[in-house]
């Protein structure tokens, strides 16, 4: 296979017109096997993602110059994206977690990084993005967690 067509392929995992449609698709079979709490996880986790990169790129795009030096120019949505997608998705497929599991987890997300990082981005950027759906994850899985207090019939 041709190194090209291997970057790309691997490259998809982090763009929005995968990565959006991905997560509904995950929501609605985790809703349906009865996995509504990583429903709701699916959703927010993409939609905090989406909010904290238009937020970074906000704060970026207001002082150009000092993030410049840092090597952040334009924080890489993709890297964000796919850490919501991978960790939905494997979520989902393996409701039980281990070592194997959250390194080839880790191994698919730093290889899409890998690939903005040659493709476009500069390390800042993956690199923030990466940590912007980290973020994202761990916010959404409070969220997912979340249980409202239960009410108690007054005496």
């Amino acid at each position: 296979m041709k190194t090209i067509v291997l970057l790309m392929s691997i490259g998809l995992l982090g763009w929005w017109q995968v990565v959006v449609p991905l997560q509904v698709i995950v929501a609605a079979a985790a809703f349906a096997r009865g996995r509504w709490r990583l429903a709701v996880f699916s959703l927010a986790a993409l939609a905090m993602a989406v909010a904290a990169v238009a937020a970074a790129r906000a704060v970026v795009d207001w002082h150009p110059d000092g993030f410049g030096r840092i090597g952040v120019v334009l924080p890489s949505g993709h890297s964000a994206l796919v850490v919501v997608a991978v960790t939905t998705v494997a979520a989902l497929a393996w409701p039980r977690w281990s070592r194997r599991r959250i390194a080839a987890a880790a191994a698919l997300i730093l290889a899409v990084g890998g690939v903005m990082a040659v493709s476009g981005h500069t390390v800042g950027d993956v690199l923030v993005g990466l940590a912007l759906g980290g973020v994202s994850v761990l916010a959404a899985g409070g969220v997912a967690r979340f249980r409202w207090p239960r009410r108690t019939a007054p005496a």
